[in-house]
C-alpha cells in the first residue's frame, strides 16, 4: 500500500452525555429572533421569513431533541418554510392557524420536515414546540 492510502487509526469522538435537569419557564430568559440574529443585512432575509419580535426560550437542545417555549403577538406571523426535522406544536395559550387549521390551546400540531406556515390569533400564542434534533431553516421543499 502506498502512502497516500495509509491512514492512522481515528478515536472515536465521545459526546458529553446530557444529565437530568428540571426547568422553570418562568426564570428561563427569552429572547426575540431579532435579539438571536441581530439586524445585519445578512440576517434581513431570515427576519423576513420567521419575524422580527417571535420569543424563544430553549429549554432543551441536543442532537436527538431540541424543546422550546415560544410566545407571539397576536396576529404575528412566519412565512413558509421547513426546519429538516420532525417537529410538533403544543398550544397552551391562545391560537396558532397553519393555513385554514385552527390549533388552539391543548391541541397540537406536527409537521413531518415539510413545508409550513402560521399566524397568531387575535390574543397571540403561547406554545411547546419539539424537534427530533436541531432544526435549520430552510424555504425549499425536502428532497
Amino acid at each position: 500500500m502506498d502512502a497516500q492510502n495509509q491512514h492512522e487509526p481515528v478515536a472515536p469522538v465521545e459526546q458529553e452525555q446530557p444529565r437530568s435537569y428540571a426547568f422553570d419557564v418562568a426564570t428561563i430568559s427569552g429572547q426575540t429572533n431579532l435579539e438571536m440574529l441581530g439586524d445585519s443585512p445578512e440576517m434581513q432575509p431570515i427576519l423576513e421569513l420567521l419575524g422580527r419580535d417571535l420569543v424563544t426560550k430553549v429549554l432543551v437542545q441536543t442532537p436527538q431533541l431540541s424543546v422550546y417555549h415560544e410566545s407571539a403577538k397576536p396576529g404575528e406571523r412566519v412565512k413558509v418554510h421547513r426546519h429538516g426535522v420532525y417537529q410538533v406544536d403544543y398550544v397552551l395559550r391562545g391560537e396558532l392557524r397553519f393555513g385554514s387549521q385552527r390549533v388552539t390551546a391543548g391541541m397540537g400540531y406536527f409537521i413531518p420536515d415539510r413545508l409550513y406556515s402560521w399566524q397568531a390569533g387575535d390574543e397571540g400564542a403561547e406554545w411547546i414546540e419539539i424537534h427530533s434534533g436541531i432544526g435549520g431553516i430552510f424555504t425549499d421543499p425536502p428532497d
